[in-house]
């Protein structure tokens, strides 16, 4: 009986330690973000390409924007001709995509209203279209780090 109350104590002082700790966010995927921020700048874009740019998001348009923000990743490397060759470019692209489809590792309910077609949102240029989409990462790791239930 006295290990039981032993093992009890432990187990909730560990409990409580765990749930003090900081949540830690999640900063890989905005370290792929800035990179490519600074690698597209090696790239030939032609000067008037634009890209549908979620921003704003209603939270119930939000796996709709992610799958946009995808979607235009590839548009922006089909309209700058990144190719193999440009592995470094290639590369920062790939892993912004692969991240955003872990959506931080929360799950997004799919949207169905057509209020959140890609189409809605505003075509912006491939400055803002990434600046927009660091945005909406920043906005995801604060939903992960705020909404996490904590174990008491």
């Amino acid at each position: 009986m006295f290990a039981l109350h032993w093992i009890c104590a432990l187990t909730l002082a560990l409990v409580s330690c765990l749930s003090a700790q900081p949540v830690k966010r999640d900063t890989e995927l905005l370290d792929h973000i800035s990179y490519l921020n600074t690698t597209i700048l090696n790239a030939t874009c032609p000067d008037d390409i634009r890209l549908y740019s979620p921003v704003d998001i209603r939270p119930d348009c939000m796996s709709s924007a992610w799958n946009c923000t995808i979607n235009e990743l590839f548009v922006l490397k089909y309209e700058c001709s990144i190719t193999k060759e440009d592995s470094t470019l290639e590369e920062a692209i790939v892993n912004v995509i692969i991240g955003l489809r872990k959506n931080g590792g929360i799950e997004i309910p799919p949207s169905s209203s057509p209020d959140c077609r890609c189409e809605k949102y505003k075509q912006t240029d491939v400055k803002q279209f990434l600046d927009n989409m660091k945005a909406q990462v920043e906005r995801l790791n604060s939903i992960v780090t705020t909404d996490r239930p904590v174990i008491m």
